[in-house]
């Protein structure tokens, strides 16, 4: 089973004052989550793994590479899982992501601090979609 790309803008980055219309925008602009900031316990099994590549906290940090030996496991071990990647994403860091098994970008400052969302949005999905080929072979 092929994992699919699935790009969420993070809602840390997105103007609180105006959070409906920025939600709005992001699906309108082509995202297909939307990244919520919410941390719980959790009692069931996993449908997606959560690999942070910045120190958790606040939005605009630099990506930590050090992560993708999480990633390359998770994938090795658990070829069908998300594998979500949230942290520093953008168009510098996405092929690192992507070509260790990331499939769930969350992307918060590379997308709503970009002149064209929908670019950013398009190259992260077109990253993990090309490095998926190679999972499937």
């Amino acid at each position: 089973m092929v994992v699919t790309p699935k790009i969420a803008p993070s809602m840390l980055s997105s103007d609180f004052a105006n959070l409906a219309s920025e939600a709005h925008r992001m699906f309108n602009l082509g995202a297909d989550w939307l990244h919520m900031d919410i941390m719980v316990e959790a009692e069931n099994p996993v449908e997606m793994v959560l690999v942070m590549t910045v120190e958790p906290g606040f939005g605009g940090q630099k990506f930590m590479p050090e992560m993708m030996d999480k990633v390359r496991i998770l994938r090795m071990k658990y070829p069908s899982l998300d594998i979500e990647v949230d942290g520093g994403l953008g168009p510098s860091t996405i092929d690192m992501a992507a070509s260790a098994g990331a499939n769930c970008i969350v992307a918060g400052s590379s997308v709503f601090g970009a002149p064209e969302p929908a670019q950013v949005i398009s190259l992260l999905r077109n990253s993990v979609e090309k490095a998926q080929q190679t999972f499937i072979q």
